[in-house]
């Protein structure tokens, strides 16, 4: 295909379909092997990672793009949402997909999160509010304004991100942790420690019970950690470490836990990953399933696959 410039010269425009996974998002229960994968805007897929076998398939009110999938931390549910002006959170049983509860005329909904116990789950509304509900029924029980993300973890740990002051980390009594850049992308929560990640910015790795930062990583410009995971096996932190500007490098690390220094673990061929703390393995949207400690790609899911349009240019 060719297209003229404007300016008397002619590019040639070459198009090559692309096989990749069509998987959008990803999550996974905490406490059994399950996840939940979601794809073509509308359809969740559940897969067993110990026979690596889907048992699951169903219609769901779900659109890619806002973090808005999640599944109980005991595989007994997954709720999914849609981020429009006049967006939807929708809850379904899982594997069968039979529907538990609808949330309708929502502003934005996104970034989808269920609490430790499972009893209620988070969720940002336009990016400036967080809401808690219960997980059972749907109903608001906790409004968090001027709030723009929400973390629980362990034993009663959260930190919360207020839209115009220091993160919160709340551990009994609440403990500023400083701002550092404009977004937090997550957090992971270890034995004494906490790990977060921001956007364009480092990883630290801060005490519970002072907020003491014990370490401290600055990626390579260009570049930031998306992902944050604690392999209670082993003891360390984890990360998908992404070259944003140089497009698709994606990378498992794992940090010292006394310098922060990272050891690539393995090289990622996915725009979508999730932990699964029962089996300590990161799934990825290619349907790799990577051993954290080793590294070792262990198994994989027979995700759908599709074609993408790869168009590059020459003069």
């Amino acid at each position: 295909m060719t297209r003229d410039r404007g300016d008397g010269d002619v590019l040639q425009v070459n198009e090559i379909n692309m096989i990749g996974s069509e998987i959008r998002e990803l999550s996974a229960a905490r406490t059994v092997p399950l996840i939940c994968a979601g794809f073509d805007e509308s359809t969740i897929q559940v897969w067993d990672l110990l026979t690596q076998q889907k048992i699951g398939e169903f219609a769901a009110r779900f659109a890619f793009g806002a973090k808005n999938l999640a599944v109980h931390p005991g595989g007994e549910s997954v709720v999914t949402g849609i981020s429009a002006k006049n967006g939807s959170i929708a809850s379904y049983q899982v594997p069968g997909g039979g529907p538990m509860w609808l949330r309708v005329r929502m502003p934005y909904p996104g970034r989808i999160r269920f609490s430790q116990s499972g009893q209620d789950l988070s969720y940002t509304l336009h990016n400036r509010t967080v809401e808690r509900a219960d997980a059972h029924t749907g109903g608001t029980t906790e409004v968090l304004q001027d709030t723009v993300r929400y973390f629980e973890g362990p034993n009663g740990y959260a930190l919360t991100a207020p839209t115009a002051s220091s993160y919160l980390l709340l551990s009994g009594h609440e403990i500023p942790i400083p701002k550092l850049s404009f977004a937090v992308l997550d957090v992971a929560f270890g034995a004494d420690h906490l790990c977060l990640t921001e956007s364009e910015g480092p990883v630290r790795c801060v005490s519970y019970l002072t907020g003491t930062e014990h370490w401290k990583y600055t990626p390579p410009e260009g570049s930031h950690v998306l992902s944050l995971y604690y392999n209670r096996l082993d003891g360390f932190f984890y990360g998908v470490l992404w070259h944003y500007e140089k497009g698709h490098f994606r990378y498992l690390v794992r940090f010292d836990t006394e310098t922060g220094q990272p050891t690539r673990v393995q090289s990622l061929n996915s725009w979508e990953e999730t932990f699964s703390e029962a089996t300590q393995q990161l799934v990825t949207s290619a349907g790799e399933i990577i051993d954290l400690s080793s590294g070792e790609i262990v198994g994989e899911l027979a995700f759908p696959r599709k074609e993408y349009p790869d168009r590059f240019t020459v003069t």
